[in-house]
């Protein structure tokens, strides 16, 4: 090699390109990579990829070829690794393969961003974590409109096309009324028409997501250094006291301690793996009508888009199914809330039971006969399923406002512009004093009652620009026929085995 000299000096770039057939192909996987993996093993060193192929000048040829062996960042000298090379190389020679030589670089073998399974409650980075994983209430939006935020709504499979899965939102979440023109959609994989990228989380709320992390590392430190000083206190208290508060405080600070490194560690893996957009693709959209109201097929606005989930971002091992993580309010208080009429004497009360693992799954739907047509006795008695008619909660998790409760409407509301006008069930506000059920961003949202039935997708809202005083959602019957009509068979309640 010489350096090039002159004005126009220059490095050639170099490029990485397939090993081909080679010698090396019959025996690399069964002897001569298993034995470098056992040398490198017994020497302690700490590596995550042995990679076969050839290293050289950009438009070469034939580049040499090369085992590149990644090696944790700081873990290995250069005299180390030069030691380790020349082995390696021994053992290549000593199986008669002497065009290959072996390269040691500082790198580590990552997964790239996949939705986490749901954390176990005792996991202190459970909350946290939850817009990460792949329980409902997935914060996505059109990379080419990231300040558009929606909420993806529910995941299904078509026994037409096994081992997919697919998301459903709504159709003005991925496609913006005001600049895009409202017509049918479908992906045609031969048509030679880009994919409509779904990303999870736009620049907004990935940020917001890395602040919660920040903000509760941050907690932790307070409640450690509080714990300090509350362990120096024991040195005025007798014995017996200090010793009873000593035991406490250690307890406290030990979970304090795990739960700080377990934060940090998260937070690092979401920066590194999570802050490229291109690694939060979570699909492509396959299908969506254009947007209607007052829709032939009971009076809906029909407002949804179908996206196919890329495997690399949802496994079977990371799926468990719809279900709604229940974690971000206390037990006591969403009980409460859910089942506002239930007194200790009241043989109504339990309607709602918060499921052990915290993970509310589908169980069912509910019609829209059960929804917006109660039979005749039940309106005179005012009662349904023993529930009164003015309390049948709600619940949803959304982009915006997180987990909320609320109260569906018996009777459906007017929406859209006059002479257009969709008709739609309304989710109303808890209480007054409870904030609204939804927010701009929350579009897409499924909502389910208190039983896990699945009632429909959060479509619209009204009150100010922002903030609803009430939802909108478009029937769950409505948007499985609709999808029918479209030659999608819709399996709303998928399992990992599915996938």
């Amino acid at each position: 090699w010489m350096q090039p000299t002159g004005a126009e000096a220059y490095l050639q770039p170099k490029e990485l390109t397939p090993l081909g057939p080679h010698r090396l192909d019959g025996i690399w996987e069964d002897t001569v990579g298993p034995a470098m993996e056992r040398y490198l093993v017994n020497r302690q060193v700490q590596f995550s990829i042995m990679h076969p192929l050839r290293l050289g000048m950009a438009g070469q040829s034939s580049p040499p070829a090369f085992i590149m062996i990644g090696v944790n960042p700081d873990s290995v000298s250069p005299e180390f690794g030069l030691e380790l090379a020349i082995h390696c190389r021994f053992i290549l020679l000593d199986h008669q393969i002497e065009d290959v030589h072996v390269i040691i670089y500082e790198s580590q073998y990552r997964l790239l961003a996949k939705l986490y399974k749901p954390a176990i409650t005792a996991n202190p980075v459970a909350v946290v974590r939850e817009p990460f994983s792949t329980t409902l209430g997935v914060p996505i939006c059109n990379p080419e409109t990231p300040n558009c935020e929606g909420t993806g709504g529910l995941f299904f499979i078509d026994p037409a096309k096994p081992g997919k899965l697919f998301l459903l939102t709504a159709r003005h979440v991925l496609f913006n009324p005001d600049t895009e023109e409202n017509v049918f959609y479908r992906f045609c994989e031969d048509s030679g028409v880009a994919k409509q990228k779904v990303i999870v989380m736009g620049e907004g709320s990935f940020k917001r997501r890395c602040s919660a992390i920040e903000g509760a590392i941050s907690d932790k430190e307070v409640i450690i250094e509080q714990l300090q000083r509350r362990m120096e206190a024991t040195a005025n208290l007798d014995e017996e006291d200090a010793a009873l508060e000593r035991e406490a405080v250690e307890d406290l600070t030990n979970k304090a301690q795990k739960a700080l490194t377990a934060l940090k560690k998260l937070l690092a893996e979401i920066l590194q793996d999570w802050t490229d957009e291109e690694n939060r693709v979570i699909g492509h959209v396959t299908l969506s009508p254009p947007i209607s109201t007052n829709h032939a097929d009971g009076g809906f606005t029909e407002d949804w888009a179908v996206i196919e989930v890329d495997p690399s971002m949802i496994s079977r091992l990371s799926f468990g199914g719809n279900a709604i993580d229940l974690g971000s309010i206390a037990v006591d208080r969403l009980t409460a809330w859910m089942d506002p009429a239930a007194q200790p004497a009241n043989p109504t009360r339990g309607a709602f039971k918060y499921p052990g693992d915290r993970l509310l799954r589908f169980s069912g739907t509910v019609s829209d006969e059960e929804m917006y047509k109660p039979s005749s006795e039940a309106r005179t008695e005012g009662l349904e399923d023993n529930v009164p008619l003015s309390l049948r909660m709600v619940l949803k998790n959304g982009n915006t406002t997180d987990l909320t409760v609320g109260r569906l409407n018996t009777i459906r509301a007017f929406t859209g512009k006059p002479g257009a006008m969709s008709k739609e069930l309304a989710v109303l506000p808890r209480g007054s004093t409870s904030g609204p059920f939804a927010a701009k961003g929350d579009s897409g949202s499924v909502v389910v009652d208190a039983k896990g039935r699945v009632c429909g997708l959060v479509t619209g809202g009204d009150g100010d620009v922002d903030v609803s005083d009430c939802a909108f959602l478009t029937s769950i019957d409505f948007v499985v026929r609709r999808l029918l009509s479209c030659g999608i068979r819709a399996n709303i309640f998928p399992l990992p085995t599915d996938l």
